[in-house]
């Protein structure tokens, strides 16, 4: 067997290795470690559903704080106590907010928690939890003396303060936001891109030969949160 053959051999079994360490990972968590808010009327629902089967399975509570709520298995804000809200994000490990208004953005960002929603949100990155926000639009670039300068400059802010900003709308979210794994494939695949960047998640294998790749192609690897 050549050294091609063998390298494509060994990154099948890697990429076979990690497919199942992470369905079994997903079997032992518990949906009350995954809280997903839902602020609003989500614009692209099939999508959000897509990526949050491909991170966690089954296991994330949807908490609605609005009617007809597109996620399965929906827990309504508005049948529960703003106590029993605050226990189940205390005992959440990773807090996810869908699409809040523009304004809540800068709420969140300046600490003003008089909103309900912003101050669980303010207290899950006072409690050093894994809080993600996941956008149904692109994050604007820097426009002085507009709108959308306040949106750029509170979602930095949100970067600051170890929130994942990511929109979740385009294209199969769950390679936008993050791969788990990175081949050689996706390297040479990246290479012939406009950004020529691959998104991973904290913690994702990269195999040798796409170790290898990266030393020749001008590839960037950017992680979670991580601003380029």
């Amino acid at each position: 067997m050549n050294q091609e053959l063998l390298h494509k051999f060994i990154e099948a079994i890697v990429a076979e290795v990690v497919r199942r360490v992470a369905i079994l990972e997903r079997q032992k968590q518990h949906p009350e470690d995954v809280l997903v808010l839902i602020a609003a009327p989500t614009a692209y629902p099939e999508e959000l559903k897509a990526l949050l089967r491909a991170q966690f399975g089954e296991g994330y509570t949807p908490l609605c704080f609005r009617e007809n709520c597109e996620l399965p298995h929906a827990v309504y804000a508005e049948a529960l106590s703003q106590a029993q809200i605050l226990e189940q994000v205390t005992k959440a490990k990773t807090v996810i907010l869908i699409a809040p208004r523009l304004e809540q953005l800068q709420e969140i960002a300046e600490g003003n928690d008089r909103d309900f929603l912003s101050y669980l949100m303010i207290r899950s990155v006072l409690w050093r939890k894994d809080v993600r926000l996941y956008l149904d639009f692109e994050p604007p670039r820097f426009k002085r003396n507009t709108f959308l300068e306040g949106v750029s400059s509170s979602l930095d802010t949100l970067r600051e303060m170890g929130v994942t900003v990511s929109p979740y709308y385009t294209g199969d979210a769950a390679r936008q936001i993050g791969e788990s794994l990175v081949t050689e494939a996706d390297v040479l695949a990246a290479a012939d891109r406009a950004d020529k960047t691959i998104r991973c998640r904290v913690g994702a294998i990269i195999t040798p030969a796409a170790r290898d790749a990266l030393a020749v192609h001008d590839v960037i690897v950017q992680y979670e949160g991580e601003k380029l």
